[in-house]
């Protein structure tokens, strides 16, 4: 049986360092609150006989995983799991980066659609720009922006690099200068799944509701959150 090496076990109990897992650990005095502190002579970290905080539960991730899928906003999932909102951005965000980008399968056709939303206020739409495998139904890749070339050209590269067979769009203009008109199509019902895939979006997370005042305040915790939805 693997032995639990979460924070919220005693060390007394395990009698190993939380870093290294090594055995090589003394007493190094206490806390404010009188709990026994350790220091580890084979990593040199010090840490404490246990953490009562909920943030070092050993299931706090994959219930912020849970909840973030779920469309809770930041405030609510602190409040539900009783952590700080502090606490709850680094965490978001430490997750997100610890997930890749799933590789793509060559030679498939995709279905590419933007969305607008806004960031912090009204006046400062951005879009939401990305692409389904028309099969899988799987989010190959996304990008955020202005509702410009460039921040479509982001996604469409990818999928050219993938040797698309296919490229279904709406009729934006926009897309026939950046897709070759032999693999670009835009057949009236060939881009509904990811039009679904937009609806499931403004369900499931508020900051992409029309009528709301749930507005992503930075670009960096909305990329966060969106790996989480699209890739866990």
């Amino acid at each position: 049986m693997t032995e639990d090496h979460s924070s919220c076990i005693r060390v007394s109990d395990t009698g190993i360092c939380k870093n290294c897992y090594s055995k090589n650990i003394i007493k190094n005095g206490t806390t404010k609150t009188k709990k026994q502190q350790y220091i580890c002579k084979n990593c040199n970290k010090r840490f404490i006989e246990y953490y009562s905080y909920k943030a070092y539960h050993k299931n706090i991730n994959s219930q912020i995983i849970q909840l973030t899928k779920e469309g809770l906003g930041i405030r609510s999932t602190a409040r539900f799991l009783n952590i700080s909102t502090t606490t709850l951005l680094r965490r978001i965000i430490k997750i997100a980066d610890n997930i890749n980008q799933p590789k793509i399968s060559f030679d498939q056709s995709y279905e590419l659609d933007e969305m607008r939303f806004f960031i912090r206020k009204k006046s400062n739409p951005q879009w939401l720009v990305y692409a389904i495998d028309k099969k899988s139904k799987l989010v190959a890749g996304f990008h955020i922006g202005k509702r410009t070339n460039k921040t479509l050209k982001a996604v469409i590269t990818t999928l050219l690099n993938s040797n698309a067979e296919k490229i279904y769009t709406d009729k934006l203009r926009h897309y026939k200068y950046l897709i070759p008109k032999e693999i670009h199509q835009t057949k009236r019902f060939e881009t509904h799944s990811i039009e679904r895939k937009n609806l499931s979006i403004r369900t499931h997370l508020k900051r992409f509701n029309r009528k709301t005042i749930c507005f992503s305040k930075n670009i960096k915790m909305l990329y966060s959150v969106l790996k989480i939805y699209f890739w866990i």
